[in-house]
């Protein structure tokens, strides 16, 4: 009898045991779910100051028409993409919208699926940022990161 009852308790103890580990297999894939993509890294930030010159070189680049240039704060780093530069809560980054930071119409972007709600000195988003490659000729070596899309928090 001892036999039997020590049996089914191993077994019940493998059960529960199992169980534990696929709930933390679940949590483990989740996390890389997040898909970001290689060289980036996904961050929740505040626009600080917007650079109020406009920077496009010709009459239909979008950052003649408003601006793209705007200092942010980094709140929170949500995750890293493989080989992407690491960054700090509290960094302040340049960074450039290649949509700008005013709101996205289809005028302007006509192929753009997402339309991106603009963001003003103060807003907080969510965003993938990747570091923009220095250009070697020029004596500025400031660092310059882009920003594609983004999603609005506040």
């Amino acid at each position: 009898m001892k036999v039997i009852f020590s049996v089914i308790a191993l077994i019940f103890f493998a059960g529960i045991t199992g169980c534990v580990s696929n709930k933390k297999i679940v949590t483990e894939k989740s996390v890389f779910e997040q898909n970001i993509p290689p060289g980036q890294c996904r961050v929740e930030a505040q626009v600080m100051k917007i650079d109020s010159l406009l920077s496009g070189n010709s009459g239909n680049d979008p950052c003649s028409k408003s601006p793209c240039i705007a200092w942010i704060k980094i709140k929170n780093i949500i995750g890293y993409g493989a080989g992407s530069s690491t960054l700090n809560i509290g960094d302040t980054l340049k960074t450039k919208f290649a949509f700008t930071l005013a709101p996205t119409t289809k005028e302007i972007f006509p192929k753009l699926i997402e339309n991106l709600p603009g963001l003003t000195e103060g807003s907080s988003f969510e965003a993938d940022i990747q570091l923009l490659p220095s250009n070697p000729s020029s004596k500025n070596k400031e660092k310059i990161y882009l920003i594609y899309g983004y999603e609005r928090i506040n």
